[in-house]
């Protein structure tokens, strides 16, 4: 019997799957902006969930905790317009720097005594999901930047389902491995982490020309990401048992918020980027 978070699971692939091909496919102009636009306005929700688990014990956050959104913005500015510089690196150094100088006015209302935890909990929001996500960006800059940008999704994505799926079918057995997800399985791991390797395999093989590494770098590139982007589930479900919730939110169907839907993805993008750099030679920006 197919359970009822399969079949949310397989709704939202309906409107995403379209949703990104659109965007990718059809909206190419000015290096993807449509699709970097809903990037960074994608981070902007993560922040304000992720400001609201870091939140749950009451303390009160700067307002700066919520721009993460502008290190993808910046990422994109950078590379589309200046791209002998270093922008994004100054957008979070300014903005970690903005938040610390604002705890020297707002801190007096504790006498500064969690002065340390706010600013933690501050750059930690600034970071996470704008920091990560901002590699999605610069596959918008690569050569024959849809393919990438198209591949890194099927990576995720095929991780992610086949994960679900392997567990569900063989996973009763060897659940609780990890401790902070006791749903997770060895089966589902396996599944997640092969099923992408042999797709990016696959890739390699049907169109040489575009992704000019081997089938066997593929396969480790797939299996790589695959990696990260479980790692990535795993931290933000310790995220939200610090913050004693099941969901980071309620925003997407059968997924919970916006950073249950895009916990692998952050995660893994900077791998991704990382592998095909190396892999297929891409130094400088396009």
């Amino acid at each position: 019997m197919i359970s009822s978070s399969f079949k949310k699971r397989v709704i939202m692939a309906l409107i995403l799957v379209p949703a990104i091909l659109i965007l990718v496919l059809l909206l190419p102009y000015q290096h993807h902006l449509a699709f970097c636009l809903a990037i960074c306005a994608i981070c902007f929700l993560g922040s304000q969930e992720m400001h609201g688990l870091l939140s749950k014990d009451g303390e009160r956050l700067s307002p700066l905790a919520y721009s993460g959104f502008l290190l993808p913005l910046a990422q994109y500015l950078q590379f589309r317009f200046l791209p002998e510089t270093e922008l994004t690196f100054y957008t979070l150094i300014t903005l970690c720097g903005l938040t610390f100088a604002a705890e020297v006015f707002t801190g007096a209302h504790d006498g500064f005594a969690k002065t340390w935890e706010r600013n933690a909990k501050a750059v930690m929001n600034i970071i996470y999901p704008g920091l990560f996500a901002s590699f999605i960006i610069r596959l918008a800059f690569f050569p024959y930047p849809h393919w990438f940008i198209l591949l890194f999704f099927l990576i995720v994505f095929s991780s992610d389902t086949f994960a679900f799926i392997f567990g569900m079918l063989l996973g009763r057995g060897n659940k609780g491995i990890v401790k902070v997800s006791p749903n997770k399985s060895i089966a589902g791991f396996i599944g997640g982490v092969l099923t992408p390797g042999i797709l990016t395999a696959l890739v390699a093989y049907a169109a040489p020309d575009v992704f000019t590494f081997s089938v066997p770098a593929g396969f480790l590139i797939g299996m790589l990401t695959g990696i990260a982007g479980t790692i990535g589930d795993l931290i933000e479900s310790s995220f939200k048992r610090s913050a004693a919730v099941k969901d980071s939110g309620t925003i997407v169907m059968g997924r919970g918020g916006v950073l249950d839907s895009i916990d692998s993805i952050v995660m893994a993008a900077p791998v991704y980027t990382a592998l095909m750099v190396v892999s297929v030679g891409i130094w400088t920006i396009y």
